[in-house]
């Protein structure tokens, strides 16, 4: 067996599984800052959880993963309704 390496400059790292590995980051951060600058920790995981939502709401709602074969068989609502 031979290993390859992909051409996509990402390999296999989907869209989504870079999404979901930069959720926790902020709240690390924050968390990381918060006892190093002396900061009570709660409004440091307060304010690092505020760019993590914004990474899941743009996961959700921006661009939300989609099955590729799913979008080319179903035919939209539009074409239904004819």
């Amino acid at each position: 067996m031979e290993a390859t390496i992909s051409e996509h400059p990402l390999g296999s790292v989907s869209r989504p599984d870079l999404v979901l590995s930069a959720i926790p980051g902020p709240v690390a951060l924050a968390a990381v800052l918060g006892v190093l600058l002396g900061i009570p920790l709660s409004l440091a995981l307060a304010v690092g959880s505020v760019p993590s939502s914004a990474v899941v709401g743009y996961a959700l709602f921006y661009r939300p993963p989609v099955d590729e074969e799913s979008t080319t068989e179903k035919p939209t609502t539009a074409e239904r309704s004819r």
